[in-house]
């Protein structure tokens, strides 16, 4: 997959991601099995705009391959789906989600292994464009 065609699944999974939480988030909370107080459900949708400011910011980039900035991009969406990867494999062994869990387990470690791949291959343009 091309890194072009990559970035913009991504960017619109987080799109609707982020519509979610900002719009119905006791409803995306309750599919993965939890609930929250009125102070969690404001997090949550604070958590929307981020990710809704997230993906538009991705799909902009999107066609600035070869760019500096494109490459600073993957380098901290890889970082941060390690990182977000990491704390849901944790949070899932914990219990805190129920077996839907494991479907973000499983796309931020697809993500990261995607944009780490891409890190990689950056100076390969065939790679990227």
């Amino acid at each position: 997959m091309k890194l072009k065609t990559f970035i913009s699944i991504h960017s619109i999974l987080l799109f609707l991601f982020g519509l979610g939480f900002l719009l119905l988030p006791a409803m995306m909370l309750s599919v993965y099995g939890t609930s929250s107080n009125s102070t969690g459900l404001l997090t949550a949708r604070v958590f929307g705009i981020c990710t809704i400011e997230l993906s538009v910011i991705i799909w902009f980039c999107r066609k600035e391959l070869g760019s500096r900035i494109l490459k600073t991009l993957i380098i901290l969406l890889f970082l941060g789906k390690a990182l977000a990867f990491t704390l849901t494999l944790h949070a899932q062994i914990s219990g805190i989600f129920n077996l839907l869990g494991w479907t973000n387990v499983a796309l931020y470690l697809l993500f990261a292994f995607e944009y780490g791949y891409f890190l990689v291959e950056y100076k390969n343009e065939s790679a990227i464009n």
